[in-house]
C-alpha cells in the first residue's frame, strides 16, 4: 500500500490495525487562540470612595466637574440594619431599619413603616411612615403619615398628621417656642 497508515480521526494505522499516536490537534478540535474566556454577565460599578484627610483636598474639589450631587450624599439604613452614633452633612436620612443617632446638619430624614429613630433630630423636613423616639425639630415641614408614631419633644415650622398618625410629647410650632422665649426673657428682665 501506498498510504501513510495513519487515520486521523481513529488514531489506528491501516496495516496494522494497531492504535498509533493520536493527533493532539484533531483531539483537541480547536487551537489555543480561538478560545476567548467567557465574559461575566455582571459588572458591578461601584462608586470610588475618597478618603477625608484632615487638610487634604479632594480630588475635583472646587470644580464644577467634580461637585457632588444631592443623591450622593443620600444614607440609607436598610431593613434589619442598626446603626449607632453621630450622622452629620448628609443630604437626606432614609431609615428602613434601626437608627439610634444625633442627626445634625442634615435636610431632611425619611422613615419608612419599617423604620425606628431613636435620639434627636434637627433638620428642615421630616417624612415619617414609621417611629421616631427623642427630641426632633424640624424647621420646615414635619409630616406624620397614617402609619407615623413620635414621641419626645417635637419642634415644627410646619406640621401634617395623617387620619392615624400620632405625637406625643412636648409639642410646640417653632413659631410658639420663639414667642415664649422673648416673652420669658422680657419678663425675666422686669
Amino acid at each position: 500500500m501506498a498510504e501513510s497508515g495513519v487515520k486521523a480521526t481513529t488514531g489506528e494505522t491501516a496495516e496494522t490495525g494497531q492504535r498509533a499516536e493520536p493527533d493532539k490537534t484533531a483531539i483537541r478540535g480547536i487551537t489555543m487562540s480561538t478560545i476567548k474566556p467567557p465574559s461575566p454577565s455582571f459588572v458591578p460599578e461601584l462608586p470610588r470612595r475618597t478618603l477625608d484627610i484632615p487638610g487634604g483636598r479632594r480630588s475635583g474639589e472646587g470644580s464644577s466637574v467634580g461637585m457632588r450631587s444631592a443623591e450622593s450624599r443620600r444614607l440609607i439604613v436598610g431593613r434589619e440594619i442598626v446603626l449607632s452614633g453621630d450622622i452629620t452633612a448628609c443630604e437626606t436620612l432614609v431609615v428602613e431599619g434601626r437608627v439610634d443617632a444625633k442627626l445634625q446638619n442634615c435636610q431632611a430624614i425619611e422613615i419608612a413603616s419599617t423604620g425606628v429613630f431613636k435620639g434627636s433630630a434637627e433638620i428642615d423636613d421630616a417624612d415619617i411612615s414609621g417611629r421616631f423616639e427623642g427630641n426632633i425639630t424640624v424647621r420646615g415641614r414635619l409630616t406624620v403619615r397614617s402609619t407615623g408614631r413620635i414621641e419626645g419633644e417635637i419642634r415644627y415650622g410646619q406640621l401634617e398628621i395623617e387620619a392615624g398618625g400620632e405625637i406625643n410629647g412636648d409639642v410646640k410650632s417653632l413659631s410658639a417656642s420663639k414667642t415664649d422665649t422673648i416673652a420669658n426673657t422680657g419678663s425675666a428682665a422686669d
